[in-house]
């Protein structure tokens, strides 16, 4: 059945106007017409069966019919990717909401390529993934920032686990404490970011095997190794 993830509040016989974009998908993308059922989500109140009630070029509308899951909460667990191409970062961020990840926070290193990212449509990605994984909620994504900031900005009770491509893992990465996964770009870390990383108090070193991955892939390495430990 089609979900949509929406951002207003969700009860039982409530209605809901549709965005022009969600009305625009469903009546030309999926072909729906009034009388069909989807699901709705908004990452607060759980999934709810809705009737679409209109549906023409100018206007959609849902009729909210009864709740279909409660609102959980994933465990708290961030993802700070380097800044890569735009069609990998769309891939990382498509991953990263199917693996669970709850926060994502792109990372500027002086190795990176890509100084900018197009938040609108990152939160696309982020939203579409979300709704064809069923999830409840959409990863909370941050602007990127300049790695010495980010170092600074993470809560003191995070673990930072940075990813290194060569090298030894440092300590087992916990699975009982928040966690933030932080991968570089392409050409890696540079020494003195690597110096500044380690002085950060809470970071562990992750080493993740002889051959060198692409910034894409350690992203859902680390995140599948993670899930298959915590889910």
């Amino acid at each position: 059945m089609i979900r949509l993830f929406i951002t207003v509040p969700l009860a039982a016989a409530q209605s809901v106007p549709l965005s022009e974009a969600h009305t625009h998908y469903l009546l030309h993308v999926m072909r729906q017409r009034p009388g069909n059922q989807i699901l709705v989500f908004n990452g607060q109140d759980g999934e709810w069966l809705c009737d679409i009630v209109e549906l023409s070029k100018k206007k959609g509308l849902l009729q909210v019919k009864q709740q279909t899951q409660k609102q959980t909460a994933l465990p708290p667990l961030t993802l700070c990717p380097a800044l890569i191409k735009k069609e990998n970062m769309d891939f990382v961020f498509q991953k990263a909401t199917e693996l669970g990840v709850t926060c994502i926070r792109p990372v500027l290193t002086q190795r990176t390529v890509i100084s900018r990212l197009n938040s609108e449509r990152a939160r696309l990605q982020t939203q579409e993934a979300a709704e064809q994984c069923e999830r409840l909620s959409v990863p909370e994504l941050f602007e990127p920032t300049p790695l010495r900031r980010l170092l600074c900005d993470l809560p003191a009770d995070t673990v930072l686990v940075c990813l290194s491509e060569r090298g030894k893992t440092t300590a087992p990465v916990p699975t009982n404490r928040p966690v933030a996964f932080l991968v570089g770009p392409e050409g890696g870390f540079t020494p003195e970011e690597l110096d500044e990383i380690a002085q950060r108090p809470q970071t562990v070193f992750c080493h993740l095997g002889d051959t060198i991955l692409r910034a894409e892939t350690a992203s859902v390495a680390i995140l599948s190794c993670y899930r298959f430990r915590v889910f």
